[in-house]
């Protein structure tokens, strides 16, 4: 089973002055739904079912038959299509004419070339089954609706499908013409999970893989069965399509389209141009459900890594904050780790990139410098060895990191940085300045014939003062450079450095809301008790 249904190509017929097929190529067949051996020798126009064709193609096969080209709209299928008529000269000197259609048909590479532009602009399911919607209803259908599979959303990973063939599904969006009853919204809403038996359409489109055509009455059928109720009105809609949605040689799920008494019903071309759209809307639909997947699966693994509280050694305050990106999940991090003699390491890092790579990175690393702080390494020793670390790792990871030991007591630190922003101290003057600040590349940068030497500094937390730790998504972003971004950093420290440190750390994120978002935010707030 293909992943699409067969992609429209030229349909070609070979004809005689007065009209009678002797040539019906595969594309014909595809166009118009009868195979060869039906076609030839009939005449086109009752082959369709169009007698309103026979006098202009008439008109069109007499000019082509005179030696002279033709070119333009025959009632053929739908609302017209683009034709062109040649005249061929046969061996035994008879005249026969090649009618071909090139497809897309009444205007299906304009609504081809807007659902290019306005299907997939975002990885939000919801929101790319509304764009699909919006871009065929209503010049295509009168109504549609797209479905996922419910399985696709769950949370376990590749559920098995109903083994009596039914169709568990969900409705993501739904759109009906402007004259159909207001309440019909309520009758379909959004996020409904439906049952469809193995028996309906939708289960067979999806079991096949192929599309599949209905009346109104099924609609009808199936509506009353699973709620109950009656709606006249769907009778209304004479002609549906079932489209599966396949992509990567799997289903994801079907659109319904559905056009009115008063329309022309779906033909051939119609599916044709159909199944191109399910094609492009299959592409936009599975990469929003992978997209789904992995931001679900980061952000519980980010959640599961992250410390859910912090235990701060007598003599220090301690707060922390973490604020997700609105989309992606980033590789931000920290740690405070207890060791003997009351002291305490403090770490915070950042590893380059978003989703489940860098998540994953995070949690390595994460762990790697609990254990080796734990062991009572010195900041410059932890760094250097997480630097090894990196640069093993499968995902070969880029990671900013920063380690401080803190004797509570004496007040004294010692520091190491692997590409980190610096750490700043607000001071109760109402002053703030860079904290010791040693350079040092960034974690997996180096290589093991020339690894990363990492420097220690020390430095004094003074009594009353506040020393900050952070991730660069709380002081960089496209309107403003890191200096900048450090600096109102500092400001918006200092301005909120009264009262408790909880209400501090609120206090710098609500003046800086603005850089929220984003990307990953981490800000861990170290102050001496009393």
């Amino acid at each position: 089973m293909s992943d699409h249904p067969a992609r429209p190509g030229p349909a070609t017929v070979l004809l005689t002055p007065d009209g009678r097929i002797t040539g019906w190529s595969e594309g014909a067949a595809r166009l118009f739904g009868h195979d060869a051996g039906t076609a030839v020798g009939a005449a086109l126009p009752a082959l369709l079912g169009r007698p309103g064709a026979a006098e202009p193609l008439a008109a069109a096969l007499k000019t082509a038959a005179s030696g002279r080209s033709w070119a333009g709209v025959l009632p053929l299928a739908g609302a017209g299509v683009s034709v062109a008529c040649d005249p061929m000269a046969c061996e035994d000197g008879a005249t026969a004419v090649a009618l071909t259609v090139s497809p897309p048909w009444a205007g299906g590479l304009e609504l081809l070339n807007e659902a290019g532009r306005r299907i997939g602009s975002t990885l939000d399911l919801h929101r790319t089954a509304r764009e699909i919607v919006a871009v065929t209803v209503p010049r295509f259908a009168d109504a549609g609706a797209i479905y996922v599979l419910e399985r696709l959303l769950a949370d376990d990973d590749l559920p098995a499908a109903e083994a009596d063939g039914s169709a568990v599904v969900r409705r993501l969006a739904v759109a009906f013409a402007e004259d159909d009853p207001g309440e019909w919204s309520r009758e379909f809403p959004v996020n409904e999970v439906i049952v469809y038996p193995p028996s309906t359409p939708y289960a067979r489109c999806l079991t096949t893989g192929e599309m599949t055509e209905f009346g109104g009455d099924a609609v009808q059928e199936t509506l009353a069965r699973h709620t109950g109720r009656v709606l006249d009105g769907l009778l209304d809609h004479v002609s549906l399509l079932a489209v599966p949605l396949w992509a990567r040689g799997r289903a994801l799920g079907f659109a319904v389209f559905s056009r009115k008494r008063g329309r022309l019903p779906f033909a051939a071309a119609d599916t044709a141009l159909a199944a191109e759209l399910a094609g492009r809307a299959a592409t936009c639909v599975d990469n929003a459900c992978l997209y789904r997947r992995e931001h679900r699966t980061a952000t519980a693994l980010k959640a599961g890594l992250l410390p859910a509280g912090v235990a701060a050694p007598a003599g220090l305050e301690i707060a922390h904050r973490y604020l997700p990106a609105r989309s992606g999940v980033g590789g931000d991090w920290y740690d405070v780790v207890p060791l003997p003699g009351d002291k305490v390491a403090v770490v915070i890092g950042d590893s380059v990139g978003h989703g489940v790579t860098a998540a994953a990175a995070m949690g390595q690393l994460r762990v790697a410098a609990h254990t080796l702080a734990s062991c009572e390494f010195p900041p410059a020793e932890v760094l250097r060895r997480l630097d090894s670390i990196a640069q093993d790792l499968d995902a070969a990871q880029f990671a900013t990191c920063l380690c401080m030991v803190c004797d509570p007591a004496t007040l004294r630190c010692e520091l190491a940085c692997a590409g980190h922003p610096p750490p700043l101290l607000a001071l109760p003057d109402g002053t703030a300045r860079r904290f010791a600040f040693p350079h040092g590349l960034p974690l997996g940068v180096s290589d093991p014939a020339h690894p990363a030497a990492y420097e220690q500094a020390a430095a004094q937390i003074p009594p009353g003062a506040t020393l900050a730790f952070y991730t660069d998504g709380l002081v960089e972003s496209r309107m403003r450079n890191i200096d900048e971004g450090i600096a109102r950093l500092a400001s918006a420290l200092v301005a909120s450095q009264a009262g408790s440190l909880e209400d501090t750390a609120d206090g710098v994120l609500a003046l800086l809301s603005d850089q929220q978002g984003h990307d990953d935010i981490a800000l861990l707030l170290v102050r001496p008790a009393g």
